[in-house]
């Protein structure tokens, strides 16, 4: 009977030394478990990570590989800062020219040079100019809006469709009388549009530390430097250009209206602007003003009758934001879209407020964007000046869609 109880016991402290090595075998078996998945993520991170920073386009040639496009950004707001996330074979080869442009006033590869600039200058790779012109468009009133040609030679002419008497063309549409009554003939009016190109030069200096920045993070600076200046200039001369060797602008190719009062804007001013408004603009419609011009149309008010005329300094504002200023200040005037920008003229002068349909504003551009550089001008300042040259030209393809409000 011992004996038995004896085995027992040794039978029973087998079996609990069994259920004690499975559990560490468990144990240890999701430890290597844990391991491998861990090994995975880890490489599968690193394959992730690769395919990321590799271009989608290359070409093998022997042993090498040529990047041909750069990767971009793909979110809008970072783009907007650095849209160049991995530079191409040929935009780096731009970037390292820029460099050595600005060091030794001389580039050793003549692939970027122009055969007719002795000065030094080379273009810019395509990919470059885009994004240069993607900045500009998104910090522009006219542009985005325009129609835009590419042009070959110095001078477009196009074909435009008279719209002056408010008809279609000149076109007067006949209903069929009676029989063997004479029919009216009615011909389509073309006009003309000629586009002369000017040359716009901008100058921005760079600091020496910059250029001995990485290829991309100076890639993306040049984008965003000449994307500013030209997105300012060129949109300031579709607005207020006077034509010589440079575009005609909105205000002087569109149709003014007089100024009901003098120095400021009235709520007549912008009535009578809707009113001279073709109805074939409407929908494209839209005004471009100052913030100053804005604010003085917030400052329109009711007006109060006294017996002789409308004292329109009192009474209650008749462009009210909201029923707090937390309601903020309302994105329309009169039912119509608003952009400010101050580009144009001070409050009181032709030109304070526009409001037109920007389609029928034709832009012509010609090549892309040539850089040259001068290791001189701001030498003492440790400082490399680059120059830009653009060829653009621009102009109201149909006068009576613009209204500007002129003087009094």
């Amino acid at each position: 009977m011992i004996k038995k109880e004896k085995k027992d016991k040794e039978e029973k402290v087998d079996d609990e030394e069994e259920v004690e090595d499975e559990e560490e075998e468990e144990v240890d078996d999701d430890e290597e478990e844990k391991q491998l998945n861990s090994i995975l993520d880890k490489k599968l991170d690193r394959l992730v990570k690769v395919m990321k920073e590799t271009p989608s386009h290359t070409k093998a040639i022997g042993k090498e590989a040529t990047t041909t496009k750069s990767i971009m950004e793909q979110d809008p707001f970072i783009r907007r800062i650095k849209p160049f996330v991995q530079l191409s074979d040929e935009m780096k080869s731009f970037v390292e020219g820029v460099k050595e442009l600005a060091k030794t006033g001389t580039i050793r590869n003549k692939a970027l040079q122009e055969s007719d600039d002795t000065a030094g200058g080379f273009l810019v790779p395509e990919e470059f100019q885009n994004e240069v012109i993607r900045f500009a468009t998104e910090n522009a009133v006219v542009r985005p809006r325009a129609r835009v040609f590419p042009m070959k030679t110095n001078t477009l002419t196009l074909p435009k469709l008279d719209q002056s008497n408010y008809k279609f063309a000149g076109i007067d549409i006949h209903w069929e009388g009676d029989e063997g009554e004479e029919k009216e003939e009615s011909q389509p009016k073309f006009g003309r549009i000629t586009l002369k190109l000017g040359k716009m030069i901008g100058l921005c200096p760079v600091s020496d530390d910059l250029l001995n920045d990485s290829v991309v993070n100076l890639a993306n600076f040049l984008v965003s430097i000449f994307g500013e200046a030209i997105a300012y200039e060129e949109d300031k001369q579709f607005l207020v250009g006077n034509g010589m060797k440079k575009p005609l602008g909105v205000v002087n190719c569109g149709t003014p209206r007089a100024r009901t009062g003098a120095g400021c804007i009235v709520y007549e001013d912008l009535k009578h602007m809707i009113e001279d408004l073709p109805a074939w603009a409407n929908a494209g419609a839209r005004w471009t003003l100052t913030r100053a011009a804005l604010t003085e149309i917030l400052d329109i008010k009711s007006g109060i009758y006294t017996g002789a005329a409308v004292d329109q300094t009192e009474g209650f504002p008749l462009f009210l934001p909201g029923f707090s200023i937390a309601a903020g200040i309302p994105k329309t005037i009169l039912g119509y879209p608003y952009d400010l920008t101050d580009k144009l003229p001070a409050v009181g002068n032709k030109g304070d407020i526009i409001l037109g349909d920007y389609s029928a504003y034709y832009i012509g551009d010609k090549g892309g964007l040539s850089v040259a550089s001068s290791i001189h001008d701001r030498f003492r300042y440790d400082e490399t000046t680059f120059r830009f040259v653009k060829r653009v030209d621009g102009q109201c393809a149909l006068k009576n869609a613009f209204v500007v409000l002129d003087d009094a």
